[in-house]
C-alpha cells in the first residue's frame, strides 16, 4: 500500500504543476492584458472628461476675465472672440504637432 500512496501523490503534484504550467502562461497574461485595457479606457474617458472642463473653463476665464473691455452688452461678441481666440491657440498647437510627426515607413 506504500508504494500506492506515493504514486498517487506523485501523480497529483504532476497534474498540480501541470495546470499551475498551464495558468501561469495563459490567464495570468490574459488578465494583465484585460486590466490594461480597462484602466486605459478608464484613463482615456477620464482624460476626455478634463479635456472638455479645461476648454470650458478657458472660454469662461477668456469671456469674463480677459475680455472686460469689450463690455457687457455683447455678450455674444466677446464670446466669439474667446472662440475664435482659443480656437487659434489649439489650431497653433495641432499644427505644431502636425509638424513634429515622422512619415510612416514602407510597408515594402
Amino acid at each position: 500500500m506504500e508504494g500506492n500512496r506515493n504514486w498517487g501523490d506523485q501523480a497529483a503534484d504532476t497534474i498540480e504543476s501541470v495546470v499551475l504550467g498551464v495558468k501561469a502562461k495563459t490567464t495570468v497574461p490574459l488578465r494583465t492584458a484585460a486590466r490594461g485595457a480597462v484602466y486605459g479606457i478608464v484613463l482615456a474617458a477620464v482624460g476626455a472628461v478634463l479635456l472638455i472642463v479645461t476648454v470650458i473653463a478657458l472660454v469662461r476665464v477668456a469671456d469674463v476675465w480677459l475680455l472686460g473691455w469689450a463690455g457687457r452688452a455683447h455678450g455674444h461678441v466677446r464670446l466669439s472672440i474667446a472662440y475664435g481666440a482659443l480656437g487659434m491657440l489649439l489650431t497653433l498647437g495641432g499644427l505644431w504637432c502636425w509638424s513634429k510627426r515622422t512619415p510612416r515607413a514602407s510597408s515594402r
